[in-house]
């Protein structure tokens, strides 16, 4: 029996953040089975690609000596082939090796860059020069010297799986998923709506539906954002914002955009019809200029905001 005008919410902790599904326009219990059901799966999503696991697959792709290969999972396969895509169509602002790079700025835990720095040299030069291929199923490591993290990507794939369950598993349309504050992921509206309300910072909103909305921050720690291309810190002076029609697309151009500058984003946006972006200087690019950004009301309901 439907439960129209109702929204039932249903959270879950994986992948180091919490995920909210909400639900409308359906039978609570129902609606609550999907969810369990679609939680235990992200925990397996959790375990098979998320870094943070020191005994996941991931652990052992990253222990690999030069020449070694391992089975890939489907997951795995997944994101390694966004990420490679992702790499050739911006020229390297994203790269799913640069673990090593990202950890040794976290253990430094400040941006500022030192040229004679030989820990940083030699790791940047080894980040460089190594390699490793996907074929089929079996990924190989052909020359050791990076760390393959997909850190700024899973929680897009998770909302993605999450959506795709949903729909084809469970016959839901009427909902919204979030995975933390970074990525949200907007399916068919409430009622009669025209899009799920979303905010966009402290004072903006707009109605979201059948797109993908992905963030990232100026206010986290400072060596979050690291340039591939250069080994080197990026700061934001306001957050990144960017479309696209899946949660997985949308995170990875958004993390690509927010080392990128105002030219190379723009060219980036343009490879896809579906993606948009807000630079932090407020320039609307691609999808983005269709959306218009209202008001925010005082927040009862809150919408979600990213």
């Amino acid at each position: 029996m439907s439960e129209r005008n109702v929204i039932h919410n249903f959270s879950h902790e994986a992948m180091g953040t919490r995920f909210w599904i909400r639900i409308a326009d359906e039978d609570r219990s129902y609606a609550e089975r999907a969810a369990e059901s679609i939680f235990y799966a992200i925990d397996e999503l959790d375990f098979q690609v998320d870094a943070r696991h020191d005994s996941g697959p991931l652990a052992g792709v990253n222990g690999m000596p030069d020449g070694a290969l391992v089975a890939a999972g489907d997951h795995f396969q997944t994101l390694w082939n966004f990420s490679q895509a992702l790499k050739e169509e911006s020229a390297g602002a994203f790269d799913g090796t640069a673990g090593t790079l990202f950890r040794y700025w976290e253990a430094r835990g400040t941006p500022s860059f030192n040229p004679d720095d030989a820990e940083w040299t030699a790791i940047f030069n080894a980040f460089k020069s190594a390699e490793f291929k996907l074929a089929g199923a079996e990924f190989t490591c052909v020359k050791s010297g990076a760390a393959v993290d997909f850190g700024a990507i899973i929680r897009g794939l998770a909302v993605d799986r999450i959506s795709d369950m949903l729909e084809n598993s469970w016959g839901i349309h009427r909902a919204l998923i979030i995975g933390g504050g970074g990525v949200v992921l907007a399916l068919d509206p409430p009622g009669d709506a025209n899009g799920w309300r979303i905010g966009m910072g402290k004072d903006k909103e707009m109605n979201l539906c059948r797109f993908a909305l992905a963030s990232k921050s100026n206010e986290r720690q400072a060596t979050q954002f690291v340039d591939p291309r250069t080994g080197q810190c990026v700061t934001l002076a306001a957050p990144v914002r960017t479309l696209a029609s899946s949660a997985l697309e949308a995170a990875g151009i958004a993390m690509a955009v927010a080392v990128q500058s105002p030219s190379e984003a723009e060219e980036l946006i343009r490879q896809g019809c579906s993606r948009g972006a807000w630079l932090p200087d407020g320039t609307a690019l691609g999808a983005a200029m269709n959306f218009e950004l209202t008001d925010r009301p005082a927040p009862t309901p809150t919408p979600e905001a990213i």
